[in-house]
């Protein structure tokens, strides 16, 4: 039974917040599968080289030169969201992997990597993403929550 489901439009201006959405589940289950996508994952803009630069230029000291290389190494920039789970305010997990579509399960006796196996009992349950990098004009995030 999906007991959450959300489409988010997420824009430049929500870098490096955590967008949070409270969730019941009404029953216990065995299984908790958590569907976690979102795109564009590459930002294609014709000025990708010249933000990638800017950043190493806030990086590096000042008598650094950047080495095109360097920017060349950093291409293509890429959208980055990442998800974490909790119930009741304790932290079952964080994905902070880099691939825009994801597929987590939780039971009590085995969780993907980064959740703790916890049993799946009804109660009050929050996602988190957390956004690191939005450089399209909007990224479409998807969760939804399954219970088995």
């Amino acid at each position: 039974m999906v007991i959450f489901s959300k489409r988010v439009a997420i824009d430049p201006s929500a870098l490096h917040t955590h967008i949070r959405y409270e969730f019941d589940s009404p029953a216990d289950g065995e299984k908790m599968v958590v569907r976690y996508s979102y795109s564009p994952k590459k930002y294609t803009g014709g000025d990708a080289a010249a933000l990638a630069r800017s950043a190493f230029e806030k990086a590096y000291p000042e008598d650094v030169p950047v080495r095109d290389a360097d920017v060349c190494s950093a291409l293509p920039l890429n959208n980055h969201i990442t998800l974490s789970l909790e119930k009741e305010g304790k932290l079952i997990g964080t994905a902070h992997r880099h691939s825009p579509e994801n597929v987590f399960e939780i039971s009590s006796d085995s969780a993907s990597p980064g959740f703790f196996p916890t049993a799946v009992e009804k109660g009050r349950y929050a996602v988190s993403l957390a956004v690191h990098a939005i450089l399209s004009d909007a990224v479409t995030a998807n969760v939804e929550v399954e219970i088995i």
